[in-house]
């Protein structure tokens, strides 16, 4: 997450797996949120660059990360002014070095279950 949010290339470089796949979902109601998944590492982390560096709709400085279980699966759960703003959860290689996949939901119409900040 402090790679992702802080915009840190190398850190990134070295956590994502070569084939790593980037999924979003915003319900056409929140960016970033592509049509199709982003497939690699190199485009893995110009999205995520892009977004920290603010080049994106929202600013990461402007998001505050919580960990929590979602659904039953460790998440980071980004807040916004003290309301969820996405829930990303991360899929590691079976060695757990690296991260292969990355789920991020930010349609605030499958956010409501998600706990407030206060949780």
């Amino acid at each position: 997450m402090r790679a992702a949010l802080g915009g840190d290339i190398a850190a990134l470089l070295e956590i994502l797996a070569p084939d790593v796949t980037v999924w979003t979902d915003g319900g056409g109601k929140r960016k970033p949120a592509g049509l199709r998944p982003v497939h690699g590492r190199d485009k893995a982390v110009r999205l995520f660059n892009a977004y920290a560096s603010g080049r994106g709709p929202r600013a990461a400085r402007d998001l505050e990360p919580r960990y929590r279980k979602v659904n039953g699966d460790d998440a980071a759960v980004l807040f916004q002014g003290g309301s969820p703003f996405a829930v990303m959860v991360l899929d590691l290689t079976p060695d757990g070095e690296r991260v292969r996949g990355v789920y991020v939901v930010a349609n605030p119409d499958k956010l409501g279950h998600v706990p407030g900040e206060e949780a």
